[in-house]
Parts: structure tokens; sequence; C-alpha cells
């Protein structure tokens, strides 16, 4: 199970995106940062392609 979609969208609150490093497995024993990055442009992508759909943000 999981708590957000590809797109770091919540599952249950459709305009609420969880952007940060909460979202993956830590203590992965590298550093983190490329990863935290290519999450924040992949939920950046989910916010752009959910705005145009019409639907509002919070």
């Amino acid at each position: 199970t999981s708590v957000v979609n590809t797109y770091l969208q919540h599952w249950d609150a459709d305009n609420l995106f969880v952007v940060g490093a909460g979202n993956f497995q830590h203590n992965s024993g590298y550093n983190p940062t490329d990863t935290v990055g290519a999450l924040a442009y992949r939920c950046a992508e989910g916010i752009l392609k959910y705005h145009k759909s019409g639907k509002s943000l919070a």
C-alpha cells in the first residue's frame, strides 16, 4: 500500500501533493539529494498535469 501515487499526489485528497524526502525509504546508504530532486521534478509534473485538467489546487 502507499499514501501517494507516482506524482506524489495523495490518494484520498487529490489536490494534495506531498513533496519531500518522506516519500521513500531512508537509510539507504547513499546521499538522497539527487533522489529528492528527481521526486520534486516528478511532483511538479503532476501538479502541472492536475492544474491543466481544470481542477483547483488548494
